[in-house]
Formats: C-alpha cells, sequence, structure tokens
C-alpha cells in the first residue's frame, strides 16, 4: 500500500492508494473515552472523518494516549493542541504522526466496514510512506530523525467506532521523507497545461508543463505558519539555497483574529482553524468583521513575501529562470501579491509561474503521490 502525507500547519492531506483524505492539523488529549448514545454503527462509519477518537500506543509519540483528531478536535476550543508557527520542528512534533495515524486507521476501518458491513476487531495495515518537512527545517539528519520515528515499527491505534473499538496495527515498511518543493515540481510536471493557465496570460510561449524539468526554478510555497523557498535545477533542490520565513496566512490569520476581537470588545477566544471557519461562513454574523480583518492583516505579510522572493532570486546569482508560486496561501494573497511579484519579475527578466487556484493547494501531495507511484516505488 503507498501513502503520502503532507503534513501542514492548517490541514494534513493524505493519499491512502487512490483516495485523498484531509483534516484540520489539531488534536485535543482526553483523559478518558466519552461515552456514546450513538450506536447506529453504519451512521458512525459514514462520518468517521468528522468524528474521530484514537487512543494510540508508539514509539513514534513521547506520550501515548487518547485523543480527538482533526475535525472533532477542531470543534473544541479548550486545551486544543496545534502546530506551533512560531517554533516549527515538525520533524519532531507528535501532531503529525497522531493525524496521520488516526487518518490511515479510520480510512482502512472505513473501507473494510463498505466491504463487509461488519467492523472487524482487529486490522493490520503495511504500507510505504512517503512525506516532507520544510525547507527552512530540512537537514538530512532531521529527515532521517522523521523517519526513524515512523519506519520499520508497528504502532497501535485503538479507533472507537460507535459503541464498538477496532485496533488498528500499522506498520511502515519504507518511509521516505523529502523537502517540501521538490514533489510540487514533481506535480508540475506531471500535470494538465492548464496549470501554466497565468503563465500563458502573460507569456507568448508554447512551453508545456513537462518542459519545466530544466528549468531553475525559486519555489515560493506560501503555507499558514512558514512561506518555504526552495531553489531547483534540473528537478534537485539546492538545499544551500533553500529556506524559509515565518510569513504566511496564520500570520495574517493570527493578527486578524486580534483585530475581531477588539471589534468584540474582547469577548471571544478562537484560534486559527476557529477563525477560518467564521471567515468562510457567510452566515455567521461575524463573517464580514472577519473579512475585513482578514484583508488588512493579510496585506502586510503579503509585502513581506514579495521582499522575500527578491531577496532569495538575488541570492542565487541570476540562476532563477522562473519564480513559482503555489500553496494555500498563495489563493489568499493572490490580490495583495500577484501584480507587484509579475512587475519584479518583469525588471529582473524572470518569468512567473503562479499555479492556478485549481492546483495550488495540493501540490505538493499530488507530487508525493507522483513520486511513489513514477520513482520510488514504481516497480
Amino acid at each position: 500500500m503507498l501513502m503520502a502525507a503532507d503534513i501542514g500547519n492548517s490541514e494534513t492531506k493524505m493519499y491512502i492508494e487512490d483516495r485523498f483524505l484531509t483534516q484540520p492539523s489539531v488534536v485535543k488529549r482526553v483523559n478518558r473515552v466519552p461515552e456514546t448514545a450513538d450506536t447506529n454503527l453504519a451512521q458512525s462509519v459514514a462520518r468517521i472523518e468528522e468524528d474521530l477518537l484514537i487512543h494510540v500506543t508508539s514509539d513514534a509519540i513521547k506520550k501515548n494516549g487518547t485523543y480527538f483528531v482533526g475535525n472533532r478536535a477542531s470543534k473544541i476550543n479548550d486545551m486544543v493542541e496545534n502546530i506551533n508557527i512560531k517554533l516549527g520542528n515538525k520533524y519532531r512534533h507528535d501532531i503529525p504522526v497522531l493525524i496521520s495515524l488516526g487518518m490511515i486507521a479510520g480510512n482502512e476501518v472505513k473501507t473494510y466496514y463498505e466491504s463487509n458491513e461488519e467492523l472487524p476487531k482487529v486490522l493490520e495495515v503495511e504500507g510505504n510512506l512517503s512525506t516532507a518537512i520544510p525547507a527552512s527545517e530540512h537537514t538530512n539528519e532531521r529527515a532521517e530523525h522523521l523517519q526513524r520515528r515512523l519506519e520499520g515499527r508497528t504502532h497501535t491505534v485503538i479507533l472507537y467506532v460507535a459503541d464498538q473499538m477496532v485496533t488498528v496495527m500499522v506498520t511502515f515498511n519504507e518511509v521516505n521523507v523529502t523537502t517540501e518543493g521538490v514533489p510540487a515540481l514533481y506535480a508540475l510536471l506531471t500535470s494538465k497545461d492548464d496549470i501554466l493557465k497565468h503563465y500563458y496570460e502573460q507569456y507568448d510561449s508554447k512551453m508545456k508543463p513537462k518542459d519545466m524539468a530544466n528549468q531553475h526554478i525559486l519555489h515560493a510555497d506560501i503555507g499558514d505558519g512558514t512561506t518555504e523557498y526552495i531553489y531547483t535545477e534540473e528537478k534537485n533542490a539546492v538545499l544551500d539555497l533553500c529556506d524559509g520565513a515565518r510569513h504566511g496566512v496564520g500570520h495574517a490569520t493570527q493578527e486578524a483574529i486580534k483585530l475581531l476581537k477588539n471589534e468584540v470588545g474582547g469577548h471571544l477566544s478562537l484560534n486559527r482553524q476557529q477563525f477560518m471557519n467564521i471567515y468562510q461562513d457567510d452566515t455567521n454574523n461575524l463573517h464580514e468583521i472577519a473579512v475585513q480583518s482578514l484583508d488588512e492583516a493579510r496585506y502586510l505579510q503579503a509585502q513581506l513575501i514579495l521582499e522575500d522572493i527578491q531577496e532569495r532570486a538575488m541570492n542565487t546569482a541570476g540562476r532563477v529562470d522562473n519564480i513559482m508560486v503555489y500553496g494555500g496561501g498563495s489563493i489568499q494573497f493572490y490580490d495583495d501579491l500577484f501584480e507587484d511579484l509579475l512587475d519584479y519579475a518583469e525588471e529582473a527578466k524572470i518569468e512567473l509561474i503562479w499555479i492556478p487556484e485549481a492546483y495550488a493547494v495540493n501540490m505538493n501531495i499530488n507530487g508525493l503521490k507522483v513520486l511513489n507511484e513514477k520513482l520510488l516505488y514504481s516497480n
């Protein structure tokens, strides 16, 4: 079984074979398993992604225990854990491991139930996993640290479904940890032509996505907690020219939360995921204020990212052919960043590849899937 995991500060995405899964990157540790009055097994399995409750026993985490995972944890404000966007260190953090194991367990139990119309007592799951850590964190030692936490071990996950329990034994036979940006390049090379929609609008070029393989590309992967700047030459990352900065949607969101809180007299307590729920829900009575607050906070972050890109391009001593911008933040920052970056690129004789919204968010996870199928485990 091939698995890929994109560990985001805001969201964790996975491919388990061809099934795409996503969960908010939050967990909540619980001291005891809550009672449930819902004994309807079919309904509980149907919404398993919304109600993930697991107990994990694994050498990969610091403390075994019971956790609400993802969507279920995001509905709670008290003592919820997410990845600290100021500290990073994803390679050492337990949250990505807990969420990934929960997603795998939930998916496998649901798949089994769909085929057998009953729950198993025990499931054994074996697979090869690929993931990536940010360029701002990546060293070979750190990649190997995460690999050692996961590879060759059995991680025991007890999944609670209605009033029943299923034990899922997850073993990763091989784990590959690369740097973010490299998978995104493979996603570009294997995509349809419409991934270059904005590029074709700006340049008289007949270049196809696959033709970008030999280009020298400065990536700007705008995320929640960081923007990662990855420089690739002919499909390889030049690690000395890869780093990141703590600029992104999450920092704009944190500032917007402060602005929103001030607007309601301080009578509000929100985490980033909860703020975005309000921002995206036009029926919420705080929606308009949330939109205004984020618009204001986003502009400053966009200007910081523009300066970062200019500095990184200069550091390559004129070797950049293209600047490629993607990630969830590229959607949020488009209005504040695109035109300014296009002007800079024209002056610097560099071409801008701004990845369209339909592709931008999933460049790394789609690229990890490509790496699994075409390169790492193609045999």
